[in-house]
């Protein structure tokens, strides 16, 4: 898995791109890409249009990760895309397109 970290100071928003893999063999590079995005900026939307492989030990550290920023009144969104094997793994193992969502704001 690789990422791409981009932040613009007047909003205080990032946008983390996640590429290839988002799977148990990568969670310890996504956790530490998360909590350096949250560290550097309020609001933060993950794009995973890119990623070619999901599993539930990613889907997990992205609930991680909404919670921590909710706890830490900050937001966070999930960028799908196009991505439709990303969606359809959400679909297979119960999730909404929508479970990351902060009051009702879709992205």
């Amino acid at each position: 898995m690789t990422t791409n970290w981009s932040y613009e100071e007047a909003t205080d928003q990032g946008l983390l791109i996640l590429q290839g893999e988002m799977t148990i063999q990568h969670v310890g590079d996504l956790k530490k890409a998360l909590a350096d995005a949250f560290r550097n900026a309020k609001q933060v939307t993950v794009d995973v249009s890119s990623t070619t492989a999901v599993d539930v030990a990613g889907v997990q550290l992205l609930c991680a990760g909404h919670r921590f920023s909710t706890s830490c009144g900050k937001k966070m969104h999930l960028r799908f895309g196009d991505n439709k094997r990303f969606a359809d793994f959400l679909d297979k193992v119960g999730f909404h397109l929508n479970f990351i969502c902060v009051d009702d704001e879709k992205d």
